[in-house]
């Protein structure tokens, strides 16, 4: 059972933030889907980056993650992101939620990026959910 993040648990990292670019992103996908607040973004950023294999380290061009900054217990209440990360990626030796923050960043920067090219029209997109007829 997962256990909310302690700072024990987290190295010591209380809150993560966005990239500047990031949170403009994410802002958009909030106007344009039905997420309640930017923190859902990064969930849903971060996740979709795990599925979709993103690379784990910060690129050279990621810049400072001084957007919108938010508490690790509210991006992840009981740990379940972390807890998937290192269970995908048992090797990690950093701190799991700087890891998240990079991951939340860049899938709300992919994401967006989909949406403007009309790859994702709504959430079902986004999830990679087909209907069959």
């Amino acid at each position: 059972m997962s256990q909310p993040p302690s700072t024990a648990r987290t190295g010591g990292r209380v809150n993560i933030a966005f990239t500047e670019a990031a949170e403009e992103a994410a802002r958009r996908l909030v106007n344009r889907f039905p997420f309640a607040a930017l923190v859902d973004t990064a969930r849903v950023g971060a996740a979709f980056a795990l599925r979709e294999g993103m690379s784990l380290s910060r690129p050279e061009d990621f810049g400072p993650a001084n957007g919108s900054n938010f508490n690790v217990g509210s991006v992840d209440p009981g740990g379940d992101l972390r807890d998937l990360l290192v269970a995908l990626h048992p090797q990690i030796q950093e701190d799991p939620y700087r890891v998240l923050e990079t991951l939340m960043s860049q899938g709300v920067l992919a994401i967006d990026e989909r949406v403007a090219s009309g790859e994702i029209l709504s959430l079902r997109d986004l999830m990679g959910v087909e209907i069959s007829t």
